[in-house]
């Protein structure tokens, strides 16, 4: 009585919940979130502590507090005369710890981790190794802690997409739900760290194409993530948005034009950052003749050289320095340093071997660039611009989104992180613009593909076309005899007849010859192993219902997508005029046999052409 209750129950809810598909990978989206918070939350406390040890401590640099930071008890303090030497050291020893970590153990965990998480999805269907989250956390707390010029989002994403990886790896799922679950650790660590639900849950199904393409598929695990872990990382540190928003806004058309002529110079600018890291890559230390596991030192130690030029606000991630421009408290000339200096920072840091992102030195290099061309205008249009710090909150968005290719992801993230949407409507110009000057080859992230049907992670899907005329009744053989079994039918009886017959998937019918059911040889691999269960158990015991059909119309296309959704390989045709009658079943081989010969057939007309 309670096993018919609880099945009866159970086939109600699957008709009304789809518990096979988006519910079951909802779930594990959720628990990817909480991993990634927690992940998040290690991270976040171990970067701050390495910081204010080998930073705060030894060199004796403390920078300005961005957000709800407090200040730094002693005030900004910039590294003293007497310890030039440790300027030097500290992010060199940096390097070289995050060098021979990473070259030693997880070679794939070098440079920003973003791209391995793009690589991991187009490219290696969704499996990372367990290992790398642990070394790439490791590596990036050194390189960023000791002053290297990276940020955090890379770390943070591989760490999250990571765990998802090896959740799906160990659950057993296919290719295309891990790839999600990637995807969805990815955003939960972004939306966590930055304290940006709806920007990091963007930046995962965006950061993956280089054009205007979207892993739509992704969108709903990556929202559940992104909740999860922000609302999880928020309760532990209660922490408030990481800039605070100058109190200006968007004033309508007299803005536009500086807006458009903003986004050119984002656009140019782009141009050289991206092509300056790529090429210190290839050009520098790449054709090095030592070991890869000594060149992040070298990297280190060129960094320090900058900063003991005068310019320590390029080390670690800047934030407190992007909160001074937004407070309108540093000079033209600094800010316009500032721009060439963090971009040849970045690429000594990351293009040499360090681990870190470059969403964190993209943000600075726009927001110092807007803040110097929005004082560079205020002198030369006095009373007719806006207020220069607004220039500084589009720049962090607009620069970002042309050197990422991620638009959305740009605008949202940066009104998410300084709580103002009153410049969305300059962001959106600038981010479209310059996504739209910049060409699709000058992108940060060498794993972008340009679409979807270049990831070879979709290489499935576009036989959508060929399979869109073909009707399910070109290809039903009417001659397969089906085997039906009564509802009624005990076990044994059902045992005796999937001995005889060479299907693999059984119709269940009632007296009417209605179908109400259907089972499968791996449904009955339970009551195979039961003992003594004898005439107790009958078929209707073992199938599931509602059951998934297709009419003689049907396309093809139709039916891959309920094989896929349900993932079953065998279908029931039933007559369009009693969709309760069997009058066939449809499998995954006819389909791709009738996908082979029409292709065949195309490319042979194509050839006599």
């Amino acid at each position: 009585m309670i096993r018919v209750f609880a099945k009866t129950l159970t086939d109600k809810l699957r008709v009304v919940f789809d518990l096979e598909g988006s519910g079951r990978l909802i779930l594990y989206s959720a628990l990817v979130g909480v991993v990634a918070a927690l992940g998040a939350s290690v991270f976040y406390v171990g970067l701050n502590s390495v910081q204010s040890i080998a930073l705060g401590g030894w060199l004796g640099y403390r920078s300005p507090a961005a957000g709800s930071e407090s200040p730094p008890a002693l005030g900004v303090q910039l590294p003293p005369a007497d310890r030039w030497w440790l300027v030097l050291l500290v992010p060199m020893v940096g390097g070289l710890l995050c060098g021979l970590l990473v070259y030693t153990f997880a070679p794939e965990a070098e440079g920003h981790g973003t791209d391995g998480m793009i690589r991991a999805f187009h490219r290696a269907k969704g499996f990372i190794r367990g290992r790398v989250p642990l070394v790439k956390a490791i590596a990036s707390t050194l390189t960023i802690g000791t002053g290297g010029s990276a940020g955090r989002e890379g770390p943070i994403a591989q760490i999250g997409a990571g765990f998802g990886s090896v959740l799906g790896t160990r659950l057993g799922l296919n290719d295309a739900d891990r790839r999600m679950l990637v995807l969805a650790g990815a955003a939960g660590g972004v939306a966590a760290i930055f304290q940006a639900p709806l920007g990091g849950a963007l930046f995962a199904v965006e950061v993956l194409y280089a054009s205007t393409a979207v892993e739509f598929s992704a969108i709903i695990p990556c929202v559940v993530s992104s909740v999860v872990a922000y609302s999880i990382f928020n309760a532990i540190f209660h922490v408030d948005v990481p800039f605070r928003a100058p109190n200006v806004a968007f004033n309508g058309i007299t803005d536009l034009p500086l807006y458009l002529v903003f986004a050119v110079i984002c656009a140019l600018v782009g141009f050289v950052y991206v092509w300056s890291f790529h090429n210190l890559r290839s050009r520098v230390f790449k054709p090095l003749r030592i070991p890869n596991h000594f060149k992040p030192a070298i990297g280190g130690l060129l960094v320090g050289l900058i900063a003991l030029a005068g310019l320590p606000h390029i080390m670690a991630g800047g934030y407190g320095w992007i909160q001074q421009a937004l407070d309108g408290k540093l000079s033209l000339q600094l800010m316009a340093m500032l721009v060439a200096a963090k971009i040849l920072a970045t690429g000594l840091t990351i293009s040499s071997g360090g681990s870190g992102s470059v969403f964190a030195p993209s943000l600075f290099i726009g927001a110092m660039l807007g803040g110097a061309f929005g004082l560079a205008c205020e002198q030369w249009f006095p009373g007719l611009v806006p207020a220069p710090e607004a220039f500084v909150l589009v720049g962090m968005g607009g620069f970002f989104a042309g050197v990422a290719k991620v638009p959305l992801t740009a605008l949202i993230m940066v009104s998410e992180m300084s709580g103002s949407y009153n410049l969305l409507v300059p962001l959106m110009v600038v981010s479209m613009i310059n996504v739209a000057i910049l060409s699709q080859r000058w992108s940060l992230y060498q794993e972008q593909v340009s679409s979807l049907i270049d990831s070879p992670a979709h290489l499935g899907d576009f036989v959508v076309d060929v399979l869109a005329r073909i009707r399910v009744g070109d290809v039903h053989d009417p001659s397969r005899p089906v085997t039906m079994v009564r509802e009624d039918m005990p076990l044994p009886e059902v045992l005796r007849l999937v001995a005889r017959s060479n299907d693999s998937y059984f119709p269940v019918i009632d007296d009417d010859r209605n179908l109400v059911g259907i089972f499968s040889l791996h449904d009955i691999r339970s009551a195979l192993l039961g003992n003594g269960a004898g005439n107790l158990i009958l078929a209707s015991d073992l199938a599931s219902s509602p059951v998934a059909t297709v009419v003689p119309d049907d396309n093809l296309h139709t039916a891959l997508r309920l094989f896929t959704q349900k993932q079953i390989a065998e279908l029931p045709i039933v007559n369009p005029e009693n969709p309760l009658r069997v009058v066939g079943m449809l499998t995954r081989e006819q389909v791709i046999h009738a996908y082979d010969r029409q292709m065949k057939t195309h490319q042979t007309q194509q050839q006599r052409a």
